[in-house]
């Protein structure tokens, strides 16, 4: 029962505070979230944004009526709490099919002491800090991942795109230089992942059947990645259409499967493959990060 009521109490903080934090992507975040949630917190992967929260116990039982000297410092108690469970959670973000970012900080004590840093600086919802009775505070941090977060933790093979140009082998360029310039131009893609046990991850990788990549760290422009995320994920793919990060004409894709153990891998088919490749203006928007994945909800 207390596990439930915990579960619907992180439900409605994030109705709340997404609200809030919805725009924060840059590309505009309508869609109905992809919510992950965790013992002390929550993953917003629509969003891209980590909420957790602490909790401060008074030395002494006290009433909420009467004075309490030391309620600054049960506050301090309950942030600190908060930051150590903020990065607790953030720390075990799946970032790829191999690692986490566990994996990352623990091999490079430099970059965890720069996530520390970063986590210290979390701000906190102020509207979601509670009073109880006997003097209990319980406060909640939120810390977005575009941005300096990213920079630190995406995989270095996403690198800087200088120009738009078709990464293609040797025996297919002939055949993409024949293809018809009356060919649909798209928007962006999004690629219906329902059903098939997918979890989302920082940087997923889309595959044709002969197991090429068709969007990844191949793809993508770091800086684009930096500010957006690699790709935004959905529940709602009647949203996702009209989301401003694919809006006009975006390809819609079914995945047919994830390659597992690492379910973040997703199989489409080779003809949808063909109709990605058929412009070199979809580079752009793969350069430009436009796609959203579509999961079930968590």
């Amino acid at each position: 029962m207390v596990k439930l009521l915990m579960k619907r109490r992180l439900i409605a903080v994030f109705v709340i505070t997404i609200l809030n934090i919805a725009s924060g992507s840059g590309y505009g975040a309508d869609l109905r979230s992809l919510i992950e949630f965790k013992e002390n917190g929550a993953i917003d992967w629509t969003a891209g944004v980590v909420e957790a929260k602490g909790t401060g116990v008074p030395a002494t039982y006290t009433y909420d009526g009467k004075p309490q000297t030391h309620r600054q410092q049960t506050i301090d108690e309950a942030t600190s709490k908060a930051h150590h469970n903020l990065l607790e959670t953030i720390v075990n973000l799946r970032i790829n099919s191999d690692s986490r970012v566990i994996d990352i900080v623990e091999a490079y004590p430099s970059i965890m002491a720069q996530l520390r840093g970063m986590v210290q600086k979390a701000p906190e919802i102020e509207k979601l800090r509670q009073y109880q009775y006997d003097g209990t505070v319980e406060v909640w941090s939120q810390m977005k991942l575009n941005g300096g977060f990213f920079q630190l933790i995406l995989p270095p093979e996403i690198r800087h795109i200088e120009s738009i140009k078709q990464v293609l082998t040797r025996n297919k360029s002939a055949k993409m230089q024949n293809r018809s310039r009356s060919s649909q131009i798209f928007s962006g893609m999004i690629v219906d992942a329902r059903g098939i046990q997918a979890v989302p991850v920082l940087a997923p990788r889309i595959l044709d059947e002969n197991l090429e990549e068709v969007y990844g760290p191949t793809y993508v422009s770091r800086e684009f990645a930096v500010q957006h995320g690699v790709t935004c994920y959905a529940t709602d793919i009647w949203k996702a259409k009209f989301d401003q990060r694919v809006v006009g004409n975006p390809l819609i894709v079914k995945a047919l499967k994830v390659l597992w153990p690492g379910r973040c891998e997703f199989i489409i088919s080779n003809s949808d493959a063909d109709k990605l490749k058929s412009a070199s203006e979809h580079l752009k928007f793969l350069k430009e990060c436009k796609v959203i994945i579509v999961l079930d909800p968590m």
